[in-house]
């Protein structure tokens, strides 16, 4: 039944290769986590600054003493009136 089991890859026989490869493959998995970092670095970069450029540009409040005296009962809002009428029925 061997001759059925197939391998995607065959692994070389001789040793020195085996350890070739296998470091071959550490450096390609280390490479590929570095360059994650790097781009992780860079969006995180790219966040701080962007978050700074919309603090920057959003237009400032005024200061505490400079605002008006409310009173704390009314609630300020937009509203809409919403008629409640019954609906006409059509026969």
């Amino acid at each position: 039944m061997a001759m059925f089991h197939w391998h995607w890859f065959n692994r070389p026989q001789h040793p020195l290769l085996r350890v070739l490869l296998a470091a071959s493959g550490i450096v390609l998995v280390a490479g590929i986590l570095v360059l994650g970092f790097f781009v992780l670095i860079a969006f995180a970069f790219v966040g701080v600054v962007v978050a700074v450029v919309r603090a920057l540009t959003r237009p400032h409040r005024q200061s505490a003493g400079a605002a008006r005296v409310r009173n704390p009962n009314v609630i300020e809002g937009e509203y809409v009136v919403v008629r409640n009428d019954p609906a006409a029925l059509k026969h």
